[in-house]
């Protein structure tokens, strides 16, 4: 005759599925705990091209370096540096176009317009040179527009520019 076994057979399985979900939460942390990654090669710096021992060579190379910095600062020197930029006005009562050196002088004639261009041009040396010329800060009905076609005509070989706060734009 057969017997029941004394002990219930989930007394044994009950501590086995707890060791096998032991067991199964360890396999899900490895890839956490595993060891780093290999380090990856250092770079190395890019080889440069021979030295060369002889004095007059190093000197030539150096210049064409200085040269080359010369030509990338000038490249990207910002547009204020690049440009001499010389502020006129016209008079609110007679439209008339005048600048401060330093004491108030009129612009009058094309050839006082000329002598102007001339000296700006030689004080801003290697600079671009720009003329803006300011309109009157209050209504006041000047500069008519045949004084503003002669200011463009005088000032017709150099970059100019007119700003007129009342224009609406």
């Amino acid at each position: 005759m057969i017997h029941p076994p004394r002990r219930s057979v989930t007394r044994f399985f009950i501590p086995l599925i707890d060791v096998l979900i032991l067991l199964f939460c360890i396999f899900l942390l490895m890839p956490f705990v595993s060891a780093p990654p290999a380090a990856e090669p250092e770079k190395t710096a890019p080889e440069l091209p021979p030295v060369s021992t002889d004095l007059t060579e190093l000197k030539r190379q150096l210049a064409e370096a200085k040269l080359r910095l010369d030509r990338v600062q000038k490249e990207r020197a910002s547009v204020a540096d690049r440009m001499s930029v010389r502020v006129l006005e016209i008079d609110k009562g007679t439209g008339g176009l005048f600048y401060f050196d330093p004491d108030r002088q009129e612009v009058k004639t094309a050839s006082d317009a000329r002598r102007l261009i001339d000296r700006q041009r030689r004080q801003a040396g290697a600079k671009d040179l720009f003329f803006l010329i300011l309109y009157p800060r209050e209504l006041s009905g000047f500069p008519l527009q045949s004084q503003v076609d002669t200011y463009r005509q005088w000032f017709h070989d150099v970059p100019v520019g007119f700003d007129n706060p009342l224009s609406g734009s």
